[in-house]
């Protein structure tokens, strides 16, 4: 029999046999967070935004297999977005997920049409989503998954889950599977997709790809060849051996077609009265002196790694919302009909200019302190060919052609943009995922304008 006693009045009992307190043997009491102030509540979810993650983009990355089984529910898309540590309860997801929306940048690592699939999948007819959505300020694109472009686009028929593998009992040594221990670039097979096979699915999974049009057969025209092996070839092209690896200008008429299909549907949507955004920010990258000079010589016209052609287009898209809003006179008119047609326009674009690889780091084709000091627009006669800018800033000038190209007033400077360029030392974090000095170039519209 426990026999209890207290030397002083209001002390917690004592356990005289066993000389513990009935304290020590209580469960531990958890902290009230929901009986805080709002607002208080508010600086804890904004502090743990705050906190740096040092995950790579794989690692934070939205898999297109999230899509099938998907709910937009405020717990749901934290945890897709990788914030799970707010997945204490649903009022602590909602509040949490409107402050992350509405003061914090929203990092997005997925393709274009998974992204847009999974905005549209928020913007439910009836629900909360649609204002989540327009919570949102600042985004962040940087994905990892690009498509095998020589495979571009996927056959449905014949296309399996990109995790096969898992399940087909072969083993394998990824110790000796190419890229396993090289993040960089292949120059040679830059067509190819990396870090997984973006085109493979299960034929029953569609909806979680792009729509593609499929070609049918032509019916045959003579009675005497009813299956048509007359006009059968069983290659793409006749005149090419069906060995032969596929030729740049094939690649970059792929390339086209996946800005068409994705890219450009996906920032129409943001454009829209759907979103509210504010800033844009998006990765641009320079490659090594010894690669440019090496895809100059071999790739006329080409100098420029295919991904980063890609980003090249991206950031066009991006630039094209940075473009001044409608005059003051149409502006009236629309706002007389319905207010949301006017949307805010956006205010930066904001490019992070990293390197390529490690090789980049090393020994970058830019000079970024140059790039500081000269601007990035390239627009003067000594940046010309045959001068020390020969080269130099290849993303950039890829960028403006680009923008030149869509705009329709071409007399105005620099496009009506105005950039800021800052050069950002690398802190020497060898465990970081980007190594090596960058340049953080933001975008804004002229002063003017």
């Amino acid at each position: 029999m426990a026999v209890y006693g207290s030397s002083t009045p209001g002390a917690a009992p004592v356990d005289l046999q066993n000389g513990t307190s009935n304290d020590a043997l209580s469960p531990p009491s958890v902290f009230p967070f929901l009986k805080l102030p709002r607002e208080l509540r508010d600086q804890v979810y904004n502090h743990a935004c705050n906190m740096q993650d040092d995950r790579s983009e794989r690692a934070l990355r939205i898999e297109r297999r999230n899509l099938k089984y998907f709910r937009p529910t405020a717990a749901a898309i934290l945890l897709v977005l990788h914030h799970e540590y707010f997945l204490l309860n649903r009022q602590v997801a909602r509040e949490a997920l409107e402050v992350l929306f509405k003061n914090h940048t929203v990092f997005l690592s997925c393709g274009p049409f998974v992204l847009k699939s999974l905005l549209e999948k928020i913007e439910q007819q009836h629900g909360p989503g649609r204002q989540w959505l327009k919570w949102i300020k600042k985004i962040e694109l940087d994905w990892v998954t690009f498509p095998n472009l020589k495979l571009y686009p996927p056959d449905r028929e014949q296309g399996r889950d990109e995790w096969y593998w898992e399940h087909d009992e072969a083993d394998v040594d990824v110790d000796y599977v190419r890229g396993a221990q090289y993040n960089g670039h292949y120059d040679e097979y830059d067509h190819e997709g990396g870090h997984y096979e973006d085109n493979f699915y299960e034929p029953s999974n569609t909806s979680l790809y792009p729509s593609f049009r499929q070609p049918t057969a032509a019916p045959s025209t003579s009675s005497n060849d009813p299956f048509g092996f007359a006009n059968h070839y069983p290659f793409t092209d006749p005149s090419q051996d069906p060995g032969q690896e596929v030729s740049a200008e094939d690649i970059a008429t792929k390339l086209d077609l996946l800005i068409s299909m994705e890219v450009t549907p996906l920032f129409a949507y943001l454009a829209s009265p759907a979103f509210h955004l504010t800033s844009i920010t998006i990765p641009l990258y320079f490659i090594s002196k010894q690669s440019h000079h090496h895809r100059s010589i071999t790739r006329p016209g080409y100098a420029l790694p295919l991904k980063i052609r890609y980003w090249t287009q991206v950031c066009i898209h991006a630039l094209l919302m940075l473009r001044p809003p409608p005059s003051s006179s149409h502006a009236n008119a629309a706002s007389s009909i319905n207010p949301d047609t006017i949307l805010p326009a956006l205010q930066k674009v904001r490019i992070k200019y990293l390197p390529w690889d490690i090789w980049a780091s090393m020994d970058p084709a830019d000079d970024l302190h140059r790039m500081v000091d000269k601007g990035i627009w390239f627009d003067k006669p000594e940046d010309g060919e045959g001068s020390e800018r020969e080269g130099e800033g290849e993303a950039f000038r890829a960028v403006w052609a680009g923008l030149m190209a869509k705009i329709s007033n071409k007399g105005k400077k620099n496009m009506g943009l105005k950039a800021s360029v800052k050069f950002v030392p690398w802190d020497g974090n060898v465990d970081s995922w980007r190594v090596g000095d960058e340049l953080e170039v933001v975008l804004t519209r002229a002063e003017s304008e």
